[in-house]
């Protein structure tokens, strides 16, 4: 199985930033002629919870289909999203169970450097 990496905006109380941060992704990924694929869904609302719905709004993309420069490219360019709009972005990647699996954090206040290694360090476990 070839695990599926993702990458989401961390958090479910989405609505005011949902639309321009799913635009400003769709133009991003444009050029990577569908390897890297846009995920915005949401869970339907549970009336009794006051919790908000979980809600997955990043990018998926295998492993292997990225070039390292691909890879550092997607990894900036949610960096500067992390700063435009003020959130954070998890980087994870499907089990082989098919459960994610978070491993680090972007965020435009800490290095990226962690996000870089993550997915440099997955190079042969990919």
């Amino acid at each position: 199985m070839i695990p599926t990496f993702y990458i989401y905006v961390d958090g479910c109380d989405l609505c005011e930033i949902a639309l321009n941060l799913r635009a400003r992704i769709e133009s991003f990924v444009a050029s990577y002629d569908g390897r890297v694929r846009v995920v915005d869904q949401r869970e339907q609302a549970k009336d009794s919870s006051p919790d908000l719905p979980a809600w997955d709004l990043g990018v998926n993309f295998e492993f292997e289909s990225l070039v390292e420069a691909e890879k550092k490219e997607l990894l900036l360019f949610f960096w500067s999203l992390s700063a435009e709009f003020g959130r954070d972005f998890v980087v994870g990647r499907t089990s082989v169970y098919g459960f994610p699996e978070d491993f680090v954090f972007i965020m435009a206040a800490e290095p990226i450097k962690p996000a870089l290694d993550f997915l440099t360090a997955n190079k042969r476990k990919a």
